[in-house]
């Protein structure tokens, strides 16, 4: 830089300053000098919160980009390379069998299906929101599908359900006494509300309400686990588990059939001898999942009867409440075959066990679980 290059800069900033000096004179001119300031400090915290927003969240998302990475280091320390997993008592490989439960709220009305993920889950439970909808909680662990959803909202008895796991609880929202139960209770909360674009997306659809769009991932919901410094080990009561009935001592077919409230939530299970299996239809039609175009399948069938007593929230939002503390009646298809049972849990966090007429506790079959709660009245016909 010249001299007359230095002059010149010296003579720009005396002005500069004279005008300042004239400003700061007059009242006008400290208010204008005011709302520039006031500017710049709104300008620097955006700044701030677009760094913290995104910038931090993409370097936290590269640490553990997938569930291994995620789950590093705390795998069991088995000498096998596969163990069973506590939730399904299928084989995986040890460094998937045991994660911690994913519990995710998974909507059933007719627009939202087919469901993502919800064929990879190791277990689901079905009940009743409002309305005569179904509604889906289902827990992942040692699959977990690249999309899951429409993920929809938090109903209280999905909550006692989820305690039975200590399972990383997904959902958008809730009715109010959910949300205020949440934290009460001690729910590992991964509510969309909260984290947003961290875990969730949507996929509109021409001709879909914009609730029926919701999607989340399970590495996304793991990382923020992560990130919070959960617990990641699992660390629940199993059920019990048995050896699948030889073949040639299986019946030859088997269907239950649960009628929630309509055509539309018409349950059918039909028992497949020759893989042990019950297929799952719903509104007359197979019921697939969306990332496999396969139908739903499941080994255990539960048909939980539990007392529920229509309440008002305190924002005048119409529910359930269920009795899902305390015991009564069941009725359990495993093998193509179905026992009567009893149905107990001793408080919100205990698992519920079920036992036959005998009071032994019933064994189930290697593979996924539905548990369909129902109240005393809905239809139900076995053939």
């Amino acid at each position: 830089m010249n001299q007359d290059e230095n002059t010149t800069n010296i003579q720009i900033s005396e002005s500069i300053f004279n005008k300042i000096g004239q400003l700061t004179k007059t009242k006008k001119g400290k208010i204008k000098i005011l709302i520039t300031i006031i500017i710049l400090i709104i300008l620097v915290l955006l700044l701030i919160t677009v760094y913290n927003r995104y910038i931090k969240h993409n370097k936290s998302a590269t640490v553990a980009s997938t569930i291994t990475d995620i789950f590093k280091g705390q795998e069991n320390n088995s000498t096998n390379q596969n163990e069973l997993s506590k939730l399904d008592n299928l084989s995986y490989s040890k460094d998937t069998a045991n994660r911690h439960p994913l519990a995710v709220m998974i909507e059933n009305h007719p627009d939202a299906r087919p469901q993502s993920g919800l064929g990879s889950a190791s277990v689901v439970y079905e009940a009743i929101a409002e309305g005569g909808i179904t509604r889906f909680m289902a827990v992942f662990g040692p699959n977990a599908p690249e999309k899951v959803g429409p993920v929809r909202s938090a109903r209280t008895y999905y909550l006692d359900w989820a305690l039975e796991y200590d399972a990383f609880y997904s959902h958008v929202g809730g009715n109010i006494d959910a949300l205020d139960l949440i934290p009460q209770i001690g729910i590992k909360d991964l509510d969309q509300f909260r984290y947003g674009t961290e875990a969730y997306w949507r996929i509109p659809q021409a001709g879909k309400a914009t609730e029926h769009t919701m999607y989340t991932n399970a590495v996304k919901l793991y990382n923020i686990a992560n990130n919070n410094k959960w617990n990641m080990s699992s660390n629940f009561a199993p059920n019990s588990f048995k050896d699948d009935l030889p073949k040639d001592q299986r019946p030859t077919s088997q269907s239950v059939n649960i009628n929630f409230s309509s055509e539309s939530y018409d349950v059918n299970w039909v028992y497949e001898p020759n893989n042990n299996v019950y297929l799952r239809e719903m509104a007359g039609a197979p019921h697939k999942d969306a990332l496999t175009n396969e139908q739903i399948k499941a080994k255990n069938i539960v048909i939980q009867e539990v007392n529920r007593q229509a309440v008002i929230t305190r924002i005048n939002e119409n529910g359930w409440k269920m009795n899902t503390v305390g015991s009564g009646k069941a009725r359990v298809f495993i093998d193509g075959k179905e026992t009567e049972a009893t149905w107990k849990k001793a408080d919100r966090n205990s698992r519920t066990k079920f036992s036959d007429t005998s009071g032994k506790e019933i064994e189930f079959d290697a593979g996924a679980t539905w548990y369909e709660i129902v109240p005393p009245e809905t239809p139900i016909t076995v053939k």
